[in-house]
């Protein structure tokens, strides 16, 4: 019984000894494998970025899509005062601002609020001449009193007009939302109605300036009061209180900025080109993201002699006070040639050392880096001509970080997303 227990014992060490040496054999003569290292650019352009990376980034792709787009003409334009929302306040009469003190540039007045009275003196000459000379003063009264009954038909001939022009014009706007009238019908019922308004309001002012000065003849002292002539920003004053005005000189400058213009030059050979419906799409300096609309209002028909270059008028509303009278615009115009080409999002282009290139997914793990050639913008997309093929997925989200891992490894992320 003795000898069993030595001889299960002794079976058992030596099992166990053999099996130690064996496992320190195996992993003196098995090669431990290398940790994996950071991918590096191949001089091909091509570029492994691991799924971890990828998902660190939230890298986006987009499919390139072949579409019909129409070539694009490009301007750079300006921001101008649109007719009817903008005025000089420059009174017909002479005199001293009176009143208390003038509204503050960037203050916001009502048509029709007084801005600044005037008040007029007769000098001591012209009052003695008033007071001995009282026939002379009785005929200038008659002629006066002829002169606002005159005006005061006028006023009434220009109001009858402007309700007429009124009329005419919400008819041809109902008439062509029907597609009953043309757009130039439209726009020449707009002009006549605008010109009724401007001679309506010359009227009622050549009437209010005689109805003031009708004491003068007495040799007293007489108020003329300015009102605005339309709603809008005090966009600049000129003159204080207590200073001297001369007949026509400003006072100061509205602007309403509801709706403004923007005026296009466009070269003489590119006019031609332009498309029978023409749309303009702009932004500003101050608004690179945002884009802007004009409906176009004059065609331009009059070719500048030096620049050889017609001016284009859009008009484009402006309820948020965006535009400034002044700010330069850069303007893209539809043409009539129409072309084929693969639309791709504009952040999927990197430019580098004079280049525009974008990457393109071979594999879940490895992109290539690609030269393009491009076209027009068309909003946040652009047209590529050159460099890649329908279907031919790019790195929209994450590409500039993949171009840095391309020119140094970066850090490690995850799984790729398809837009």
């Amino acid at each position: 019984m003795r000898r069993r227990r030595v001889w299960f014992v002794s079976t058992v060490a030596v099992i166990a000894a053999v099996g130690i040496i064996t496992a320190v054999v195996v992993r003196r003569t098995t090669p431990v494998p290398a940790p994996r290292p950071a991918l590096q650019a191949a001089e091909t352009g091509t570029v492994a970025f691991l799924m971890e990376q990828q998902w660190a980034v939230r890298m986006m792709l987009a499919k390139a899509e072949p579409a019909t787009v129409a070539r694009q003409i490009t301007a750079t334009g300006r921001v101008v005062p649109a007719p009817g929302y903008h005025a000089v306040v420059a009174p017909p009469v002479g005199g001293l601002l009176d009143g208390g003190q003038l509204p503050r540039v960037g203050q916001t007045v009502a048509r029709g609020q007084v801005l600044a009275v005037l008040r007029q003196t007769p000098t001591a000459s012209e009052a003695a001449q008033i007071a001995t000379s009282q026939a002379q003063a009785d005929i200038e009264r008659a002629r006066l009193e002829a002169e606002r009954r005159r005006l005061g038909e006028s006023v009434r001939e220009t109001e009858l007009r402007l309700n007429h022009t009124r009329v005419e014009f919400e008819r041809a706007q109902r008439l062509y939302e029907r597609k009953a009238y043309s757009r130039r019908q439209v726009e020449e019922a707009e002009v006549a109605y605008r010109a009724a308004e401007v001679a309506h309001a010359g009227a009622m002012a050549q009437r209010d300036v005689l109805r003031d000065s009708r004491i003068a003849a007495l040799g007293t002292s007489v108020t003329y009061t300015v009102h605005a002539p339309i709603t809008g920003t005090v966009a600049l004053v000129g003159k204080a209180a207590g200073e001297q005005v001369a007949p026509g000189q400003a006072i100061m400058e509205l602007v309403n900025l509801d709706v403004v213009w923007v005026e296009v030059p466009i070269f003489e050979q590119d006019l031609a080109r332009l498309g029978p419906n023409v749309r303009a799409l702009f932004n500003t300096p101050a608004s690179p993201g945002r884009e802007f609309a004009g409906r176009l209002i004059d065609l331009g028909a009059v070719i500048n002699r030096e620049s050889r270059s017609a001016t284009l008028v859009f008009e484009v509303p402006n309820r948020e006070r965006t535009l400034r009278i002044g700010q330069q615009a850069n303007v893209r115009l539809d043409a009539g040639e129409r072309i084929e080409a693969l639309m791709i999002p504009k952040q999927a282009v990197i430019e580098a050392e004079g280049k525009r290139f974008v990457y393109v997914l071979r594999s879940g793990e490895e992109f290539e880096r690609r030269e393009v050639t491009l076209g027009d913008e068309h909003g946040d997309r652009v047209a590529v001509l050159q460099g890649l093929k329908a279907g031919e997925r790019v790195v929209t989200q994450g590409a500039w970080q993949l171009r840095q891992h391309e020119l140094r490894p970066s850090a490690p992320g995850a799984h790729t997303h398809e837009t």
